[in-house]
This record gives structure tokens, C-alpha cells and sequence, in this order.
């Protein structure tokens, strides 16, 4: 009896390959937080020339993500899409906790505007998000390929303030000093007065936009870029960095020379004229230059390239660890909720909020009782922003040097209204070699019959000695000003709850009474000066 057939062993059963979950939450988080960083450097970009350039950053820092990713090696993406599958244990609600600090850095940012610590909290606490979802996604060998175009973006954050300013100055000062004695070595008589060069046919003022930190800032990112872009090695891209600072501090210098040059051959009017071409004609050749070092150094074969961002690239993202991801929908539910109670906050003070739309503040303008309309630098008043403003000169025997200086500016609400606050004495002065000396005092000085709190700085500079009053109001109503942190940029008392104080008119006075020796005028001699110089017409209710 022959034995029956044996029946062949049942095939294994197929290997279930998990569906790949795309973590919203993760990616809404990851999409917010880019569009937050954005949306408040964008501003400055806009308004500050020396940030002009941020707008290419995020370009960039897409393109060299698609470009690092395309070209990312196999056991680069093994390491990426292998490993465990399951959710990261941290406990949800403690990652929610940090969403409870966007209420008082919204506030802040709101308040402030221009908080360049705010800023670098936002734009580092994105890139920190995002090289944490790198981590999750696929460990340690995706971060290192993410790691520079994620950080590249910090190029396009303005610097905060307690840096920008002192770096500013420094060039402001220096660059003076270099040209002076560049001029003196070519027979040219110069009278250097801070960051003031008088020539024989009129004086060429040295501001924030001709210090040179433009060309330092955007000569750092380019560097970077051609760096990223030619594939460099680490020390050849810190060599290209270097390089690209000593070019930056050189090519301001040659541009500030040819400026004085010719307003020492052909006057103030072509001076001006050759203003924009020749700094023009710096600032590309700056990025030229770079680029072309940049060339030298790159590798033999050139830089490597993505293949095709089609079906690999599919299948690479959707192979990422997506399971590992922590749980974040409390984190996005916390952080929408304090979105939405400070912007409903602000959108009720709007309802109730009456701002000041014209000034209190009129100049008197009157040949005839010596006091003249002097013109604004352009590029001064573009960095002022302000709606309106008189500079003047009122010529009196009052005065030790037979005159004063006084200028009033006016802001109706706006995004530059917000920046009014930082276009301060403490911080404008040492720009133009004054130094202060001594504290702020407060003075009360009334004008029509209507008492108004002022501040009293003093300052020297080589032989010269100055009183500046300086008073400015919100609404009408004086802004209380903190000055025991020099250089900083924000004097006012922060407050951590919404208020309207961004919504509304800002108005700044200022009288300048410069005299020498060592017997200061009294106080009276400048607060006698403002009926003289100013009217006060308030409305009879002043706004609230």
C-alpha cells in the first residue's frame, strides 16, 4: 500500500509592513513655528537695509535641503529608516508645558517689536524644533545632514541690539579714523569730529547705514552660502568666512574714501549723486569677490548634485521613522490656546483704543526771531520712519555758541511707531563721538502753561560739552524710561500683559545746547528755550 502524497508546507505568511504615519501635530508644529520665524524677520528685512538680504535666506535654506537630502548616501538613509518603530515615551503633557511661555514671548514681541532677544528666542526655539524632528526621524546621521541648511537660516535674524549697537558704533568711529588719516596721507585737510569728516567743501557724516556692518553681515551669509554651494571642506569654508569679514571691513573703507574724495573734488552735490552707484558698485563686488575665492577652493570634479527628486525622494521620506515621533497634540492644542488669548486680547484693546493721529508738538518756524528749518540727512530720516518732524536752529545770545539745536519727530501707529523708542540720545549720540557723561536726570519744564516731564543728558566730545533735553510722550502721555542698562534698546518697564501702547501716536522733542569750558549752562537756560522753539496744543480730552 503506497503512502498518499505529502501536501506541501503553506507558504508563509506575508510580512505586514506597518503603514508610515505622518504625525500632524508634528508637521502643523513644524509648519507653524517656520511661518512664525518668517513672518517676524520679514519686517526687517523689509524696513533695516542692512537685513535686505533676508529674503534669499529661507530660498536658500530650501534649496540646500533638497540638495543635502537628494544626495544624502544609502547608509545614511539606512540608518534613517531602520531602527526602532515605536512612539518615543515622553510623557505629552510635560512637552505641552513650554507652549505655556508663548504667551508672555508673544506679548514681549508684540509690545517691543524690534526685541532682538525675542527674536533669536523664536528663530533658534524653530530651528531647535526642527533639528529635534530630525533626531526623531532618523537619528543622528539625518541631523548631521539637515544640521547646516536648518542653521543657515540664523543668518537672516537681526543681531540683538546689546551686539548690533556696540559693533556698529565701533565701525562708525573706526572707519572715521582710517579714512582721516587715509586723506591726511594724500595731502587732503580733514578735521575729523566722530564719525564726522569736515572736508574743504563740506562734511561727510559717517551714519549706521556707511558703517560698514551691512557689508559685514551680508559678506557673512554669502560666504556661507558659496561655501555650502561648492561643496567646500570645513577648513577651507572658515578660511572663505574670514576672508569674506576682512573684504567686508576693506571694501566699506574703499567705498567711504571714494565718497570723500569726490565731495572733496567736486562738491556735495556729486557727492550725493555717486552716493547709491558707488555703494552699489561695493556691496556686488563684495559677492563677487567671495564667490570667486569661493571657486578657487572648491574641489576637483565640483560640487555633487541630486540625481532626481521623484520616486527616491517619495520613497526615502515616507521609509522615515515617523512612528517615533512623541506624542504632540497637547503641545498644539496649549500653543494654538495662547495664540488665541493674546490675539483676542489685542483685537479687544483695538475696539477701545483712540489713538493719536496728529502731533501736540508745533515747531516754530519764524526767520525773523532766529530760529530756521534745517533739512534732515535722507538717510537718517529714512531710518527715523516717522511720519513727520522739523529740525531747527534757533540763533539766540542765550545760547554760550550763539545758537541751539532742537528737532521734533511724530509716528502715527505703525510697524516704524513701534521702533520710535530706540532712536534714543544714549544710543544716537556715541554715533557721532559724544560720549555721556553722568546720569539721566528728570526735569519738569512747563510749555503754554502746561507742565511736561523731560530728560537731561550730558554729553562731551574733545573740547565740546552739551545739555540735551530730550522728552518723549504716547498718547500724550509720558513714557516711563529705564536707563541703568546702557545700550540697551528697550527701556521701558516691561509689563507681561497686553497693552495698547503699540496702538498708539508717539511724539519725540529733543533741544540741544552745546557750549565749552567747564561752567555748564543751568538747566533754566535750556528749558527757557522751549516756549521759544515749540507750541503745545494737546485736544482739550486728551486720548486715552
Amino acid at each position: 500500500m503506497s503512502a498518499a502524497p505529502l501536501a506541501p508546507p503553506p507558504a508563509p505568511p506575508a510580512a505586514s509592513v506597518p503603514a508610515v504615519r505622518w504625525d500632524r501635530p508634528f508637521l502643523a508644529l513644524l509648519a507653524a513655528l517656520w511661518t512664525w520665524a518668517i513672518g517676524i524677520d520679514a519686517p526687517f528685512w523689509q524696513t533695516n537695509p542692512d537685513y535686505s538680504y533676508g529674503f534669499i535666506v529661507p530660498v536658500l535654506t530650501v534649496f540646500y535641503l533638497w540638495k543635502r537630502l537628494g544626495q544624502a548616501d544609502p547608509p545614511a538613509w539606512q540608518v534613517a529608516t531602520g531602527g526602532a518603530v515605536g512612539r518615543r515615551r515622553l510623557n505629552p503633557w510635560l512637552l505641552a508645558i513650554p507652549a505655556l511661555g508663548l504667551f508672555p514671548l508673544e506679548v514681549y514681541r508684540i509690545e517691543y517689536f524690534q526685541s532682538g532677544i525675542v527674536l533669536w528666542v523664536i528663530n533658534l526655539a524653530t530651528v531647535g524644533f526642527t533639528l529635534a524632528g530630525a533626531w526623531w526621524l532618523g537619528g543622528r546621521r539625518f541631523v548631521a545632514t539637515v544640521a547646516f541648511p536648518v542653521l543657515f537660516f540664523l543668518t537672516a535674524v537681526p543681531w540683538p541690539a546689546k551686539i548690533a549697537t556696540p559693533v556698529q558704533q565701533a565701525l562708525m568711529t573706526n572707519v572715521a579714523q582710517v579714512v582721516s588719516e587715509m586723506l591726511l596721507w594724500l595731502g587732503v585737510p580733514v578735521q575729523l569730529d566722530g564719525a564726522v569728516l569736515h572736508l574743504t567743501k563740506g562734511p561727510v557724516g559717517i551714519v549706521e547705514a556707511c558703517s560698514g556692518i551691512r557689508s559685514l553681515q551680508s559678506g557673512l551669509m554669502v560666504s556661507l552660502a558659496v561655501g555650502e554651494l561648492l561643496w567646500l571642506t570645513r577648513r577651507r569654508r572658515i578660511g572663505l568666512v574670514a576672508f569674506a569679514v576682512l573684504l567686508a571691513l576693506t571694501s566699506n573703507l574703499v567705498r567711504t574714501f571714494t565718497l570723500c574724495w569726490i565731495m572733496e573734488k567736486s562738491g556735495g552735490d556729486a557727492m550725493h549723486k555717486a552716493h547709491d552707484v558707488v555703494g552699489n558698485i561695493a556691496m556686488y563686488s563684495l559677492y563677487a569677490l567671495i564667490y570667486g575665492v569661493g571657486k578657487l577652493l572648491e574641489p576637483r570634479g565640483g560640487a555633487p548634485w541630486p540625481e532626481g527628486a521623484g520616486g527616491p525622494w517619495k520613497a526615502r521620506l515616507a521609509g522615515l521613522r515617523w512612528t517615533t515621533v512623541p506624542e504632540l497634540r497637547p503641545l498644539l492644542a496649549a500653543s494654538a490656546l495662547m495664540f488665541a488669548v493674546v490675539h483676542g486680547w489685542y483685537h479687544l484693546l483695538t475696539l477701545q483704543v483712540r489713538p493719536q493721529t496728529t502731533p501736540y508738538f508745533i515747531a516754530k518756524i519764524d526767520k525773523a526771531s532766529g530760529t530756521e528749518k534745517q533739512p534732515f540727512d535722507e538717510q537718517v530720516w529714512g531710518r527715523l520712519g516717522a511720519t513727520e518732524g522739523e529740525q531747527v536752529r534757533h540763533r539766540t545770545p542765550m545760547a554760550p555758541a550763539g545758537f541751539v539745536d532742537a528737532y521734533h519727530l511724530f509716528w502715527r501707529p505703525s510697524p516704524m511707531s513701534k521702533t520710535a523708542l530706540h532712536h534714543r540720545p544714549d544710543i544716537c549720540m556715541p554715533g557721532s563721538g559724544w560720549k555721556q557723561v553722568g546720569e539721566v536726570e528728570t526735569v519738569e519744564a512747563s510749555l503754554d502753561g502746561r507742565p511736561l516731564r523731560w530728560l537731561l543728558f550730558r554729553f562731551e566730545k574733545s573740547d565740546l560739552k552739551a545739555l540735551q533735553l530730550w522728552g518723549v510722550w504716547r498718547n500724550g502721555e509720558p513714557v516711563e524710561m529705564d536707563y541703568s542698562a546702557r545700550i540697551s534698546v528697550l527701556p521701558e518697564r516691561y509689563h507681561p500683559f497686553p497693552s495698547a501702547r503699540h496702538l498708539m501716536g508717539v511724539e519725540l522733542v529733543s533741544v540741544f545746547l552745546p557750549y565749552r569750558g567747564d561752567a555748564a549752562p543751568k538747566t533754566s537756560t535750556l528749558t527757557a528755550m522751549l516756549p521759544r522753539l515749540f507750541t503745545y496744543r494737546p485736544p482739550e480730552t486728551p486720548a486715552k
